[in-house]
């Protein structure tokens, strides 16, 4: 698989209101840092459109952290993980970063059709597979077709260049939906139920992400669905024209159809918009990170900590939560790049 490397699993659905017979209510202080979210706070603006950012403003804001947070700067140019282009790039010039859990599976079957096909978009299967290349343009293969004279810089050019970046909280709860509940027979889920004795495959999803949480933190599992994703986006040196934020695609995704010329292209609703996942919203999230406590909660914080201070997402005690808010402030334990490696 060319996005993951989770074989592949018999899936199972998962509901998109209530993911479990846990409430997520409970009587202890767990999963904040501060106040919880509730009436005493000033009335924030859930639609989405009120939160897009500027384009340029975003991108200088990412910028001034990677400088202010002291990342070393590249050398040389190098390119994100996953680069790919519709067939047809000459007439739709679009360079897509492929980051996962960040609604790259809609991405992906808008370039097919973009790229010519005109399969319904749900029945698009297997977006992800190697054997999908064929369909669309990796970058590797672009490269092939430049002179060898040509550097990285001059061959991006003519293309719009973007990618998505998401909430970490949002990403990762999205990532053990998918790669957990939907598929039950993962070694993640054997790595869960091995850890806590207690958790069952007929336990709540809550206890299940409870352990999962910390298996991440431990180390005992890695997949690049839950790492951070400022490295790999390389959000700090790839010239980029659009950084764009998941939470709010359906306006971003305008900006790129009048630069890549593909207006006539709808894009695909999301699974959260078709009622089959709402990783995304504020109440599930709650649901589920409301029963970690609080001293683990700070861990994930500073496990993803280069995230939050470069991509400016809240937290999820934060009235914007979860989109990005580029004045908030929060502490961490190191905040020089250097100093922390």
């Amino acid at each position: 698989r060319e996005e993951d490397n989770v074989s592949s699993y018999s899936t199972t659905a998962v509901p998109s209101t209530v993911s479990s017979p846990s409430t997520g209510t409970s009587s202890k202080t767990v999963g904040q840092t501060a106040t919880s979210p509730g009436p005493d706070y000033p009335a924030i603006s859930t639609l989405s459109e009120d939160h897009v950012q500027d384009t340029q403003q975003y991108l200088d804001f990412v910028h001034g952290q990677c400088e202010k947070l002291n990342i070393p700067p590249e050398t040389t140019l190098s390119a994100p993980r996953l680069l790919i282009l519709p067939k047809n790039y000459t007439k739709h010039p679009l360079l897509y970063a492929s980051n996962p859990k960040t609604g790259s599976t809609s991405f992906k079957k808008w370039l097919l059709r973009i790229s010519g096909s005109q399969v319904p978009f749900s029945e698009m299967h297997g977006v992800h597979n190697a054997g999908m290349a064929q369909k669309y343009t990796p970058f590797k293969m672009l490269l092939k077709t430049q002179p060898a004279t040509m550097t990285l810089e001059e061959t991006i050019k003519p293309y719009f260049k973007l990618g998505f970046v998401r909430n970490p909280l949002t990403r990762l709860l999205s990532g053990f939906r998918d790669k957990v509940l939907r598929r039950p027979g993962t070694r993640d889920n054997k790595r869960i139920y091995a850890a806590d004795k207690t958790v069952t495959p007929d336990s709540p999803d809550t206890a299940k992400f409870r352990v999962f949480v910390d298996l991440i933190l431990s180390g005992e599992i890695k997949n690049m669905h839950f790492t951070e994703q400022w490295q790999k986006m390389k959000v700090c040196s790839w010239p980029y024209d659009l950084l764009a934020n998941t939470e709010t695609t359906t306006q971003q995704i305008k900006i790129v159809q009048s630069k890549s010329n593909t207006e006539e292209f709808d894009f695909p609703g999301s699974r959260s918009e078709q009622g089959q996942d709402s990783v995304a919203t504020v109440a599930l999230a709650h649901e589920f990170y409301d029963g970690i406590e609080a001293d683990t909660m700070k861990k994930l914080y500073e496990y993803y900590k280069w995230d939050y201070l470069i991509l400016g997402y809240t937290r999820l005690d934060d009235p914007n939560f979860p989109y990005v808010n580029i004045h908030q402030t929060y502490n961490y334990s190191e905040t020089n790049y250097m100093d922390d490696h």
